[in-house]
């Protein structure tokens, strides 16, 4: 088991319940399918020290993310933040209780926290309190207590900062455990793994590695990833091994070729892949070096395997604010036929018009996973959609095109009453669409 000391060393929209799936900014939303968000870590890098220009310059591309950590009872990083979005990047931001779960506690600190994460207004990813299923981290081990801890801060980041994404990230090894910490739907926005390719297990020659990573990876996507995104939260591949004391460059590129290929072709449903750029074994810290900038093939095959229209660099425009594209759940049809049928508004909208889209299905068979979107017309000043499904509410954005996604498979066959509301900066109701869609019966139902 690698050595996880890393971390010790480095550094308004109203409350809802908890069980509200909220997606104001990009609470559960990604790229679209055939899209991946590329990041790194290079605080610790030894040729970069967490320099972007120059780490661009060398992988000869633009990141759509950057990483640092930060422990529990730190101050939230808000000049880090504010340079990683003006880069035009993804801030992730990966919070560790390094001093255990009891420090976690409904107070100021944690309010405070999250008022400084809203008043970045962008979006945030927000990996709290990961590789809990192993045994190195020190709130490991009670996955009834990690999992009351995880859902308070969920609750008070979603509630008072919905720019922010909550990633529940696991190590991938031990399998075994990784279910038993697992939060529940209602409480994660994408679910994370963290995988590294190495030679030899806790710098001990008699413990070589046979793992498939992109097994490991099969395995996490076959758990979640139907219901959520899935990220690769920290990958890197070692070239100097400790445990040998030789470089193993021809390793690493073989095992970035295979990482990079594989969420490409094998896995839509990931998201985000984001490189460890750290030199662990001369830092200390562990017993790899997987700084991808100390050795040239390492480097060049990380170019190649990043190059190419999948992997994103900087965010696009539209998605400065929030990322407003819908996941592909894992394992579903890249040639699925979509299509979009207005349910109400069919004709030109007027200008105070509110009008309601489902796209994926037939309003007379809905099934499976749907696109509900809410089209304004240009004379409503619209802030906010809230988006109900025979009156419970389903979710809420502030992002243009107002857009959820609705998995009708959900539902009881037959008639339900889909809602929209919209409303304006000051919190008032200035329009309401509704319509009716048939839930297709599923073959088990007759």
């Amino acid at each position: 088991m690698r050595k996880r000391i890393l971390s010790r060393h480095l550094e308004r929209l109203r409350p809802w319940p908890a069980a509200v799936m909220v997606l104001s900014l990009l609470a559960t939303v990604a790229p679209v399918q055939g899209e991946c968000f590329i990041g790194a870590y290079i605080e610790q890098d030894p040729v970069v020290a967490g320099d972007i220009a120059l780490f661009e310059r060398l992988v000869g591309k633009e990141h759509s993310s950057y990483m640092r950590y930060l422990g529990y009872g730190e101050p939230f990083p808000t000049d880090w933040v504010a340079k990683v979005h003006n880069h035009g990047a993804l801030p992730h931001i990966a919070w560790e209780p390094n001093n255990g779960l009891d420090e976690v506690r409904d107070d100021v600190y944690l309010h405070r926290w999250a008022q400084a994460a809203a008043e970045a207004k962008k979006p945030i990813l927000l990996r709290f309190a990961s590789e809990m299923n192993g045994t190195w981290m020190i709130y490991s081990g009670d996955p009834d207590e990690y999992i009351r801890k995880w859902r308070l801060v969920y609750h008070v980041i979603k509630s008072q900062a919905p720019n922010v994404i909550m990633v529940w990230c696991p190590f991938a090894t031990p399998r075994r455990t990784i279910p038993l910490y697992y939060p529940g739907d209602d409480y994660v926005d994408w679910v994370g793994v963290n995988i590294y390719a190495v030679l030899y297990h806790n710098g001990d020659i008699s413990q070589p590695s046979q793992r498939d990573l992109v097994d490991d990876l099969r395995y996490v996507c076959s758990l979640y990833g139907a219901r959520k995104p899935i990220a690769i939260c920290e990958y890197g591949a070692t070239h100097y091994c400790i445990a040998s004391q030789q470089f193993s460059s021809s390793f690493a590129a073989v095992s970035i070729e295979q990482m990079y290929q594989a969420i490409r072709e094998q896995f839509p449903g990931v998201v985000f892949i984001n490189w460890f750029s750290v030199d662990a074994a001369s830092d200390g810290l562990a017993y790899n070096d997987y700084a991808v900038t100390t050795d040239n093939l390492v480097l060049n095959s990380y170019r190649q395997a990043i190059d190419g229209q999948y992997f994103l660099t900087q965010l696009p425009a539209s998605q400065q604010v929030a990322l407003a594209a819908f996941w592909q759940p894992y394992g579903a049809s890249l040639a699925q036929t979509t299509t979009a049928l207005a349910l109400t508004g069919t004709r030109r909208l007027a200008d105070d018009q509110l009008a309601i889209v489902v796209r994926g299905s037939r309003p007379e068979a809905v099934t499976g996973p749907v696109v509900i979107e809410a089209r304004a017309g240009s004379g409503l000043d619209v802030n906010l959609v809230e988006f109900y499904v025979d009156g419970q509410i389903l979710a809420l954005t502030n992002v243009p095109p107002y857009r959820v996604q609705w998995n009708a498979t959900d539902g009881e066959p037959g008639a339900h009453t889909i809602r929209v509301v919209a409303r304006n900066s000051a919190d008032q109701k200035i329009a309401v669409a509704e319509a009716t869609v048939i839930v297709a019966a599923r073959p088990h139902d007759g």
